[in-house]
């Protein structure tokens, strides 16, 4: 078990591909018309881009709850175990190639996945979030090290991370 050195405190998320069957790649999933298995967090999403007249208000908001938050998700995802990659992969019945981490996901709600990373001293830290309707997936785990995400997607129940 090695010890890990935060070097950058905040995660930057990794966008996240879906192919569509045809082979193109559409634009990112979106709710069109909310409907009644819409979370409260989208709702209220949605609720303030509809409100050009507060542009002021919502900058303020996004600012203020920014400043509280950040610390606390920070240390509440330092808490949280970083497994190591072999361990989450067999886990989760996923592989490990020379270029590649594939991790079967079969998902009700793949636009919701969440891919994040994080930088310490030993390398390349991952995220990865995948909620359901009555729970999900939260795992953390460290690449190899000198190895760190290029490109991530998911296709037909199977997340792909490419990595360099």
């Amino acid at each position: 078990v090695r010890a890990l050195v935060i070097t950058q405190m905040q995660w930057s998320r990794v966008e996240l591909e879906m192919p569509s069957p045809s082979g193109h790649n559409p634009d990112p999933l979106s709710i069109a018309t909310p409907g009644l298995d819409v979370g409260a967090e989208q709702m209220h999403r949605e609720f303030l881009a509809d409100l050009p007249h507060l542009d002021e208000v919502r900058s303020e908001h996004a600012r203020v709850v920014s400043d509280v938050s950040e610390p606390i998700e920070t240390a509440k995802s330092l808490a949280r175990e970083i497994q190591p990659l072999d361990e989450m992969l067999a886990e989760l019945g996923g592989s490990l190639s020379a270029d590649k981490i594939s991790i079967p996901l079969p998902s009700a709600l793949p636009q919701d996945l969440v891919i994040e990373r994080l930088s310490s001293d030993q390398g390349e830290i991952v995220r990865l979030i995948a909620p359901e309707r009555f729970g999900g997936i939260l795992r953390q785990f460290a690449l190899p090290e000198d190895k760190a995400i290029a490109r991530a997607v998911w296709s037909e129940g199977e997340l792909s991370l490419e990595i360099i």
